[in-house]
């Protein structure tokens, strides 16, 4: 009796060490390697609306990469850790931040969406060997910070101040016959590099401004006495460029005050929350811009939409119930752009996936289908638009800038 106890026992004991090995030879086979990807975001503070819409991005692709059970890099299963720090949106806090986002073992870094945030936290993630990828669009993020911090493995995921202002500042000139314009800007890397090129393409197509740059502190509220003074300088139009909760304040001021003038504003204009806030305030003002998902009215024929683009918008629609619109697409097209790296290059490594990534091929990403530069810089051109009362309208498509008069070219993006 007890003999055929202990061997019943004995058989199942054999039964359960054999179900143990074959799940370990499972678990074995399906191995995952999970990449930690870093994002500096503004999270509070003026800026916190661009800041966290990004976050959403970045989590909506590590959600709709992990769900499909990862991607298939060199014969093995990857999938996609994401981790966020605020930055707070200033040079010191940006510093913290890549600090924080090193020790937590970030592999590779999105971000930071301010230009003083980005400029000052390139230099420790350039001396780590952590892949920097900004969404800022202060020029020295590929030109002179890249090179002085030796920071070759960071790239520029969309356009910089160049990019905008050119084509914003054609437009005004030659199609609506602006000459001369007060120029008001937020005082950081970002309106300083926005307004030198709007001036520049003004004054080269024989525009001027009719008194020095104004220049706001970050986050303010109130604009009047600035926009008092662009009422009565006698300006064809004002340029006034600021984050999304500076340009609702702009707008609602300038109606208050009755200011007449066309106004050209940042690409912020578009947000959501800037025309529920605004309402008509939007119609006439002009702004640059270089996401398009198939959807806005236009006064050109182009209306193809990239892959990248589509993607995007039916996970933000599946996935998160959410329209995925330009600030998503800094955090999704992230994590898009090193995967596809990291599945080309065959391996995780960073400095092999950002080879890839500079390699001058082109990548399915969120605001279109385009390649790198081997400064960083994204080639993606900017349109302008506006509103009317029909909406959101294309008035030029995003090779505006580079066609006759041809005021940019690739190479000048790297200067």
């Amino acid at each position: 009796m007890l003999a055929g106890v202990t061997s019943r026992r004995s058989r199942r004991l054999t039964v359960g060490l054999i179900a143990v090995l074959l799940l370990n030879l499972l678990v074995f086979g399906v191995a995952q390697k999970v990449v930690t990807i870093g994002f500096s975001l503004p999270l509070t503070g003026g800026a916190a609306k661009e800041g966290t819409e990004s976050r959403v991005g970045a989590e909506l692709a590590a959600q709709y990469i992990n769900e499909a059970g990862g991607f298939d890099v060199g014969g093995e299963t990857v999938t996609i850790r994401v981790i966020f720090e605020d930055d707070l949106c200033t040079p010191q806090g940006a510093i913290e931040a890549a600090n924080r986002l090193a020790v937590a073992g970030a592999t590779y870094v999105g971000g930071s969406f301010c230009s003083s945030a980005a400029l000052a936290q390139m230099p420790t993630f350039a001396a780590l060997g952590i892949p920097h990828i900004p969404f800022a669009y202060a020029d020295e993020l590929t030109t002179t910070a890249r090179e002085d911090a030796g920071a070759d493995l960071a790239v520029r995921l969309g356009v910089q101040a160049r990019n905008e202002m050119v084509p914003l500042a054609k437009y005004a000139v030659l199609e609506n016959g602006h000459t001369n314009f007060f120029v008001m800007a937020q005082n950081t890397d970002f309106g300083r590099s926005m307004v030198k090129h709007f001036q520049n393409t003004a004054e080269e197509l024989g525009a001027s401004l009719v008194a020095e740059p104004e220049y706001f502190a970050y986050a303010a509220a109130d604009y009047r006495t600035l926009l008092t003074r662009a009422k009565a300088s006698g300006a064809d139009a004002i340029v006034a460029i600021g984050l999304a909760q500076e340009m609702i304040g702009i707008l609602l001021q300038k109606d208050e005050l009755d200011v007449t003038q066309t106004i050209y504003g940042s690409d912020l204009v578009s947000d959501a929350a800037v025309v529920d806030a605004v309402g008509d305030g939007v119609l006439g003002v002009y702004f640059p811009w270089y996401d398009d998902d198939g959807t806005a009215n236009r006064t050109f024929d182009r209306t193809e939409v990239g892959a990248g683009v589509t993607e995007m918008v039916q996970a933000g629609q599946e996935l998160m119930g959410i329209d995925a619109g330009r600030n998503h697409g800094l955090g999704w097209g992230t994590v898009m752009l090193i995967k596809q790296a990291m599945e080309r290059a065959g391996t995780t490594d960073p400095e092999a996936a950002m080879a890839q990534v500079l390699s001058g091929d082109t990548f399915e990403l969120s605001y279109g289908d385009y390649h790198f530069l081997q400064c960083g810089q994204a080639v993606l051109g900017a349109g302008v638009a506006t509103f009317n009362d029909d909406g959101l309208l294309l008035v030029a498509d995003r090779d505006y800038a580079f066609v006759d008069p041809v005021l940019l070219t690739e190479d000048q993006l790297c200067e």
